[in-house]
This record gives C-alpha cells, sequence and structure tokens, in this order.
C-alpha cells in the first residue's frame, strides 16, 4: 500500500484545470471522445472524501472511468491516500484514475508497483486495467488502409455530414438506409474511429458511433482519404421510341450525376451529352438494356451513367446527389471550370 505521505505540488494548477488537461491527455493520447461528465455517486461518499477530491466520470473503449483529483488545499497535506482511494473504489464500480500535476520518479514508482491508475497531464499515462482493450484499440487502427476509406465508411461519413442522423446509432440501425450488412456497417465504424473520425461506444453488447467534431472539421480531418465517388463512366445510345408512344428512352428516374448535376448548381452551361448518377442497386437495372445499347464513348452515345461506389440517395437522402461528392468527383479535375464550380459547391455547403 502507499504508506508515504504524496506532497504533490498542487498549487501549479486548479483541479478544475487538471480535469480539463487530462481530458485533453486522453484525447490525444487514445484518440477517443472522452466525455466528461458528474459522478452522480458523490453524495454517497464521506464528508472528507465528497469534499477533499474532484470527480468526473467518462468512458474510454466501454470502460467506465471515474477521474480523482485531490483539491490544492487538501493535497499537500494528505497521508495515506491509498487508503482514501480505496474507500472511493468502493462506491465506484469502474476504473479509479488518479489525476496528478506532478510525480517523483518514487512515487510513479510506487503507484505502479500497486497498479494503481493514474494521468499527469501532458507527460504520463497508466491505466493498467485497460492494457488490453489500448492493444486492441491500436491493433485495429493497423487492420486499415492509410489511403482510403472504404465505400461503406466513406458513405456513413458523408451521410452523418448531410444530414446528421446517424449520430449514437448502431450497425443493425443503419442497415436500411445504408444497404449493406450490419457486419460491414461494424467494420466501417470500426475504420471510421481508426481513422480518428468517430468514436465507438460499447453499451452492453452494443456498439454506438459517435463524432466529436463539427463537420466543417471533420470533412478537413478526412478530405485526403475521401474518393471520387465514381468507380467508372459507361455510354449508352438510347432506343427509339415507337410513335404515337410518349415519355423517355432516358434512366430519368435516376438523379443528374457528374456535369449535369454540376451544371444545375452553378453557372456551367449543360453538357451535350446527358449524365446521370447510379450507384450498385440502379445499375443492375441499367445492365439489363432497358434503356438502349452501351456504345464507347466515340460513337454517338445519347446519355452517360457514372456509376458510384454506393447509392446516391443513401448519402443525400433525396433523389439528387450531395454537394460533397459531387465536389469530391470534379476537386483535382484537369478542366479549371469544373474544379472551381465544385471548390464553389464546397464554399456554400451547409456545415
Amino acid at each position: 500500500m502507499l504508506v508515504s505521505k504524496f506532497m504533490l505540488e498542487m498549487d501549479r494548477k486548479s483541479s478544475q484545470d487538471l480535469i480539463k488537461d487530462a481530458q485533453s491527455h486522453l484525447r490525444t493520447t487514445l484518440h477517443v471522445p472522452a466525455s466528461l461528465k458528474a459522478w452522480g455517486s458523490k453524495k454517497g461518499l464521506p464528508l472528507f472524501l465528497a469534499n477533499g477530491f474532484e470527480y468526473r466520470q467518462t468512458e474510454i473503449f466501454g470502460n467506465t472511468i471515474l477521474l480523482v483529483v485531490p483539491k490544492s488545499e487538501d493535497a499537500k497535506t494528505t497521508t495515506g491516500l491509498s487508503k482514501q482511494l480505496g474507500a472511493i473504489q468502493r462506491h465506484f464500480g469502474g476504473i479509479l484514475v488518479l489525476v496528478l500535476d506532478h510525480l517523483s520518479a518514487y512515487q510513479r514508482s510506487r503507484l505502479i508497483e500497486e497498479s494503481a491508475a493514474f494521468i499527469v497531464p501532458g507527460n504520463q499515462l497508466f491505466i493498467p486495467q485497460l492494457a488490453m482493450d489500448l492493444r486492441e484499440h491500436f491493433r485495429r487502427r493497423r487492420d486499415f488502409s492509410e489511403d482510403q476509406l472504404s465505400p461503406a465508411s466513406q458513405a456513413l461519413f458523408l451521410r452523418h455530414l448531410n444530414l446528421r442522423d446517424v449520430e449514437n446509432a448502431r450497425p443493425s440501425d443503419l442497415t436500411e438506409i445504408l444497404r449493406y450488412s450490419a457486419m460491414s456497417i461494424g467494420r466501417a465504424f470500426e475504420e471510421l474511429e481508426a481513422s480518428e473520425l468517430a468514436h465507438v461506444e460499447t453499451r452492453g453488447r452494443s456498439k454506438h458511433i459517435q463524432f466529436s467534431k463539427a463537420p466543417r472539421e471533420l470533412f478537413g480531418a478526412a478530405a485526403p482519404r475521401l474518393r471520387s465517388p465514381v468507380k467508372a463512366e459507361h455510354w449508352f445510345r438510347a432506343p427509339s421510341l415507337p410513335k404515337g408512344f410518349h415519355g423517355s428512352p432516358l434512366p430519368e428516374y435516376l438523379p443528374a450525376g457528374g456535369e449535369s448535376a454540376l451544371s444545375e448548381r452553378s453557372t456551367m452551361s449543360r453538357p451535350r451529352i446527358l449524365r446521370f448518377a447510379a450507384g450498385p442497386k440502379d445499375w443492375k437495372r441499367i445492365q439489363s438494356g432497358e434503356f438502349g445499347k452501351e456504345v464507347e464513348q466515340d460513337e454517338e452515345p445519347n446519355f452517360a451513367i457514372d456509376v458510384w461506389w454506393y447509392d446516391p440517395d443513401i448519402v443525400s437522402g433525396t433523389r439528387e446527389v450531395d454537394a460533397l461528392s459531387l465536389y469530391l468527383q470534379f476537386r483535382e479535375n484537369a478542366d479549371e471550370r469544373l474544379e472551381a464550380a465544385a471548390e464553389q459547391l464546397l464554399e456554400e455547403f451547409a456545415w
């Protein structure tokens, strides 16, 4: 047990400042939101414990954590600190983490010997109870490509930026609107967390996705790993309608894509060949030949299809392609007019 007197140099910072610094240290080191809340069970503590420490509760990788900060007026004369922490632990079922402004080498050694978790913000972090979770967390971070997000991850991410309706959802909650399996969405959760774009909170046996940064900041952080939504383009010659028939031989149920969509949202003129966007769901129907024959670009096509990695409507929530995907399609285009129009989309986006 810790029987020595801890002469903690608490006069440097207030307990409130240390709480904020500890939160920042957890976020930076472990890449988790570390959202803090008051500890409700504090009222059940003896007065000397309730008044002698500052308490904040958080969650890390599904584990409930209680940050405990000795208050300056008490810390300088505290003896038997380990006994007091033991008394606090009896009122808390999670992991107790001591937050200190300074530790001597001897004090640090004694805490480590007793497997007592502690944080010295900006300097040291020791939470042995999380060792297995930390290894798993950082192992997952290495499992994903460093180049681009997967289509499922990008679709989920862009849906959040466009509609803000996936926060706190479970994979099973999103299978219908994203049209991916729960397993694929669960992996997308992990990839976004590994990319430091989201946090996955475990509640019982369920995993819930959370986004801790503002949308504009998130998009800026993700931009290098976001792909163009278009994986292929195809040209078609539409069939002629029999005399007396009305309607269109074009797949007009599809949203406008590419230059056609860009012309609807900018001062650019409409392209000569109409272009549509189709995700995996609609591309199968197009391939059936219902809307004509596929031809080469130089064989006088009537329309073109941009085949997307994901269905456009799952990201936009409407029959139109979303502005962020359209920006990603043209952000590095060789045609400066298209690139400028794409930049305008980003500037006008409602963050």
